[in-house]
């Protein structure tokens, strides 16, 4: 009954090579799964970084087109007028790309051309387009799109306003006073765009984390799960080595009892191959009955394959020198016709050179087993994971090349040793004993952690323990998965630069300047300290792209960055908020005085002369500046008295 239940166990279970094959496969499905989502997630925050950019060029824009507006109304410059219809058609530009996409189907043709009149740069606007279409149902993205929408409606009102002025001053008679009610009014729908312009932005960068988060968690669920499914086939290829290794034992403990118990194959044979009799079990072993052993039909000859006569000679020397033979390995022929692996041992009847006794044993679960061990060795040694296994002393007693070759060690510098050997100290206490409470609560942890490698390189891995217990339910053995993440912790840190960063400069971004520059509010309220706020505005940069192509621009910019950067302290933070606009965040600073300083001598900086690529370029540069708390005490009221500080000084035509 025992055999039977074994058989069905292994006909119907899934043997070790498919549940290697599995392992293997799922590995490669949750690899593909992970690029696709960190091919997914760069062209999202691809996405969010060209809107970002867009609504730079958007916000300047705007800001140009009220400067502009307000100079004619002061001026009557036709050129001013013209230089506000020309900011307003970059605005109208993203107003006629988002009607476009708004269609079904989208038409991202004219999508693309609105963008292209918004001054979006042509790489940007396919990933502008796909992250529209893609996530304007998601609630963060909905609620930027509606953002923007409310800002077309206060343009519509600027552009009423604009004409209005226009047919004041053409017209016969001029009303300054209704001109500068005009003015008013201009100034208050500029303010509201203004806070319509952060809210865009902090919607946008809500999204950004949202994102992120969502798909950490599900990179996170995918290689929890793959994880799992590894260990427990693991554990059972383990189990199953165990069984094999018990029914080893109980096979020795069977030949032990041999003359007490019918637990081994046991027949009387002659040297013609006559077999006079046979104890049920060899019969069964080779699927012959009692009736064919009266009949004489069972013959050791006849059921010897060819291949084993040399053997079976000199076994039988052996018997006729000695009165017996060393057990041997041999085969037989089952009735069916198939061979079945046996171990046999015999002796002559004392006193008969013609009969003897032998016994045999059937080698068929031996050999499978045998070859399942061989199996889970090289599943062991040629895992692309490495395998540690300790005793319940918890000292290393095996590991495999992939962790030898992940740590530089060798196996013999390892065997003997505890795990704490790898250690980097870069793990608290706390942590190890939190991972070993969970490992005697639940039998198994899993987590990340930092070891060492042999030279001293620190090796961040994903490593998964189990408990590997006896039918005693005894700790015989701890087994440890370990994975290295190096790639995976490099690619996290990449995102999360390039999602707080310029990607032109490499300079922080509006996302993460607002970041700084609410905990630095905090810091100073704290302390009672004051910090200092810069806007600088390019001026003049727009006739160098025009002239020297938007490749020279970037290097310009780029080379402003570098400036600026030179020019503050290392705890200050420099930040490009989009197109031509930088901002700076002075940290610890004394009173008004020490900022100005700071900001003459980065203006100074900036205004020298350039030369990229062989040509000598001059710019200028309009700067504000607001100091907390004395200009405001929270992000908005600081930003907007240093922005329109700036305003001021570009209106006054002042380089500082």
């Amino acid at each position: 009954m025992a055999t039977n239940k074994v058989y069905d166990l292994r006909a119907h279970g899934w043997s070790t090579r498919k549940k290697v094959v599995f392992i293997i496969g799922l590995f490669g499905l949750i690899s593909a799964s992970l690029v696709g989502m960190i091919y997914w997630n760069g062209n999202v925050f691809e996405g969010v970084r060209s809107y970002v950019r867009g609504e730079g060029l958007w916000a300047k824009a705007q800001k140009d087109a009220v400067f502009y507006l307000t100079q004619y109304s002061y001026n009557h410059a036709e050129a001013d007028y013209l230089a506000y219809l020309e900011a307003l058609e970059i605005i109208s530009g993203d107003s006629k790309a988002r009607t476009a996409l708004f269609q079904l189907p989208p038409d991202k043709k004219s999508a693309r051309d609105g963008f292209l009149q918004g001054q979006n740069h042509p790489d940007d606007i396919d990933a502008m387009i796909h992250f529209f279409i893609k996530f304007q149902r998601i609630s963060y993205m909905r609620e930027a799109i509606d953002i923007w929408q409310s800002a077309d409606k206060k343009i519509d009102a600027l552009k009423i306003i604009g004409e209005q002025i226009r047919d004041e001053i053409t017209g016969s008679r001029r009303d300054n006073e209704k001109i500068a009610d005009l003015r008013q009014r201009m100034q208050q729908l500029n303010n509201e765009l203004h806070e319509l312009e952060t809210l865009f932005s902090l919607k946008l960068s809500e999204g950004a984390r949202w994102v992120k988060l969502t798909v950490w968690q599900i990179s996170l669920l995918l290689l929890v799960i793959f994880v799992g499914i590894g260990l427990l086939v693991s554990r059972q290829i383990i189990k199953s080595i165990e069984k094999s290794e018990k029914r080893l034992a109980l096979s020795e403990s069977r030949f032990r009892s041999l003359k007490e118990s019918n637990t081994i194959g046991i027949i009387s044979w002659r040297l013609d191959g006559m077999i006079d009799e046979a104890n049920d079990l060899f019969l069964n072993m080779l699927g012959f009955a009692q009736a064919d052993i009266e009949k004489g039909a069972v013959n050791w000859l006849d059921i010897t394959p060819t291949d084993f006569y040399v053997k079976d000679q000199q076994a039988i020397d052996e018997l006729l020198m000695q009165g017996r033979c060393e057990p041997y390995e041999k085969a037989l022929i089952h009735k069916q016709g198939y061979w079945v692996p046996v171990y046999i041992g015999a002796a002559l009847i004392s006193g008969n050179r013609e009969q003897g006794i032998a016994y045999v044993m059937d080698l068929s679960e031996r050999k499978k087993a045998e070859q399942q061990l061989k199996l889970a060795a090289t599943v062991f040694d040629f895992s692309s994971e490495g395998i540690m296994i300790t005793d319940p002393s918890v000292r290393i007693v095996s590991v495999n090349q992939t962790l030898c070759k992940m740590t530089g060690y060798d196996q013999e510098e390892l065997l003997g040793k505890p795990p704490s050997i790898l250690q980097s100290g870069y793990i608290s206490t706390e942590q190890y004993q939190y991972m070993w409470d969970s490992l005697n609560q639940n039998g198994q942890w899993q987590g990340d952690i930092v070891d060492r490698t042999k030279n001293g390189a620190l090796l961040p891995m994903r490593i998964s323990i189990s408990q590997v217990k006896d039918s005693d339910n005894q700790i015989t053995h701890y087994v440890a998965i370990l994975s290295d993440i190096s790639e995976r912790k490099a690619e996290e840190e990449h995102l999360r630069h390039i999602a707080h960063h310029d990607p032109l400069t490499d300079l922080p971004n509006r996302i993460l300047f607002n970041d700084r520059l609410e905990r630095a509010i905090k810091k100073a309220a704290r302390n009672n300290t004051k910090l200092g706020i810069l806007f600088l505005d390019l001026d003049k940069f727009k006739p160098v792209n025009d002239l020297f192509g938007h490749k020279t621009g970037d290097r310009l910019l780029q080379s402003v960055a570098h400036r600026i950067v030179r020019s503050v302290r290392e705890t200050d933070t420099v930040t490009r908020l989009g197109g031509d606009e930088f901002a700076i965040l002075l940290e610890d600073v004394t009173d008004s005085e020490m900022v100005d300083k700071i900001l003459r001598h980065t203006v100074d900086v900036i205004s020298k002369t350039y030369l990229i690529d062989d040509r000598i370029i001059d710019i200028g540069v309009s700067a504000g500046m607001s100091l907390y708390p004395d200009d405001g005490t929270d992000i908005k009221s600081l930003l907007d008295r240093a922005d329109k500080a700036m305003y001021v000084n570009k209106k006054n035509g002042n380089d500082n």
